[in-house]
């Protein structure tokens, strides 16, 4: 599956290297977990100095919130079944596109609840 990420710039200073689009492509059959830790190896996302920062994932085919990533976390918390493949959760579709939105440090427990009673 091809995964084409997009996130908002965290400063000035970075809006040098945009626009921060990348490909990354994973096996259909690997877990959502997988997609984060894939994420994290290739260092897509910046580090903010103080180690908190605070991200919303989300699907651009439908606006939906798929997880909310934290710096100071080891996984993201999905708004789906984490143990779910790529397959399950895109419907079986080659091509997705994801979207990082940067919320600052905010709290990212507050963060992820605020979303789970907007959408769910």
């Amino acid at each position: 599956m091809i995964i084409e990420l997009t996130r908002n710039s965290v400063a000035m200073g970075e809006d040098v290297y945009a626009p921060h689009d990348q490909k990354i492509i994973i096996p259909s059959y690997k877990q959502l977990d997988h997609l984060w830790n894939k994420m994290k190896e290739i260092r897509y996302l910046p580090s903010i100095y103080g180690g908190e920062a605070t991200r919303i994932l989300y699907r651009t085919d439908n606006d939906l919130p798929l997880a909310v990533v934290a710096q100071q976390w080891e996984k993201a918390k999905f708004f789906v079944q984490s143990q779910q493949t790529l397959a399950q959760c895109f419907e079986e579709v080659n091509r997705i596109t994801l979207h990082f939105v940067y919320r600052a440090q905010e709290n990212p427990d507050t963060v992820y609840r605020n979303l789970l009673e907007h959408f769910w």
